[in-house]
C-alpha cells in the first residue's frame, strides 16, 4: 500500500510511524510504564537522620564522661547548639520526605501512602517534643540554680550536661525504633515492585469504587475516591502534555495533487 502523504511504498505488515504514535496515545493512561518502576527514595534519608542522632548522643556521652569539671559548662552549651542544629536538620529532612511521599501518592500507591502517612512525620514530632521538654528542663535549671548556675555545671553526674545527654540518648532510642520499622516497610515495598493500586484493584470496595457493601467505612471510601481522582487528574495532565508535544513536532506534509 502506498503512503498517501509521501507517495512512498510501505512494506506489508509494517505499521506506519504516525499510526503507531496514534495508537500509543489511545492506550489507557493508567498503564504508564513509569509507575511500575517507582521506588520510594527515603531509606538513605532515614538512615542518615538516625546516624546523626546517634552521633549527637555519643558526643554527649563523651563530653559528660571525659571532659574535666572546669569545662562541663562548655560541654553543656555545645550540646544545646547540637540540639538546635539537629532540629533544623530534622525540619529539612521532613520536607524532603513529604515530597517523596507526595510523588508516591501521585504515582497511584495510595494504600502504602496511607499506611506510612503517620510514620513519615514522627521524626519531626519526636525531635520537636524532645527539644520542648529540654527547654522546660533548662528553664527550671536556670530558675532553680539562679546566679549559682556556673557552680553547679561541675556537679558531677547531676550536672546539666548529664540531663541533656540523657534526653538525647532516650530520643535516639525512640527514633531507632520508629526508623527501623519505617525502613523495613519501605525496603519491602521497593523490593516488591508493585503496580499502582488502580491496576491491582486494591482501591476497589465491594467490586467497584463507586459502590460500598453494607457496613462499610464511608470515610475510607471517600478518601480512596479522592486519591483516585487525584491520580487520574495527574495522568490526564501528563497525557495532555504528551499530545501537545506530539502536535508541536508534527511537520505539515503536502499531499501530492493528481493532475
Amino acid at each position: 500500500m502506498d503512503n498517501e502523504s509521501t507517495g512512498a511504498a510501505v512494506p506489508a505488515g509494517v505499521i506506519p510511524p504516525h499510526i503507531q504514535d496514534t495508537d500509543q496515545l489511545l492506550d489507557p493512561v493508567l498503564f504508564s510504564n513509569d509507575n511500575r518502576n517507582f521506588k520510594l527514595k527515603t531509606v538513605p534519608a532515614f538512615s542518615i537522620h538516625l546516624l546523626i542522632s546517634s552521633v549527637i548522643s555519643c558526643v554527649g556521652i563523651g563530653l559528660a564522661a571525659l571532659w574535666p569539671a572546669e569545662r562541663r559548662c562548655d560541654a553543656y552549651f555545645i550540646m544545646l547548639y547540637l540540639r538546635a542544629t539537629f532540629w533544623v536538620i530534622t525540619y529539612l529532612f521532613d520536607h524532603f520526605v513529604k515530597i517523596q511521599h507526595q510523588k508516591l501518592r501521585m504515582s497511584g500507591y495510595h494504600d502504602f501512602h496511607r499506611e506510612t502517612s503517620m510514620q513519615k512525620g514522627i521524626p519531626l514530632q519526636v525531635v520537636s517534643l524532645w527539644n520542648s521538654m529540654l527547654l522546660a528542663v533548662q528553664a527550671m535549671i536556670h530558675h532553680y540554680y539562679g546566679v549559682s548556675f556556673w557552680e553547679h555545671c561541675a556537679a558531677g553526674w547531676l550536672s546539666p550536661i548529664s540531663y541533656v545527654t540523657a534526653f538525647s540518648v532516650a530520643e535516639n532510642v525512640v527514633l531507632a525504633i520508629f526508623h527501623g520499622c519505617y525502613i523495613d516497610k519501605v525496603r519491602k515495598f521497593n523490593k516488591a515492585n508493585l503496580a499502582p493500586d488502580v491496576l491491582r484493584g486494591t482501591d476497589q470496595v465491594g467490586g467497584s469504587l463507586g459502590l460500598m457493601q453494607p457496613g462499610g467505612d464511608t470515610a475510607e471510601l471517600l478518601e480512596k475516591q479522592a486519591d483516585l481522582i487525584a491520580y487520574l487528574r495527574d495522568h490526564t495532565h501528563r497525557l495532555n502534555l504528551s499530545m501537545h508535544k506530539m502536535q508541536t513536532n508534527v511537520r505539515p506534509v503536502r499531499t501530492p495533487q493528481i493532475p
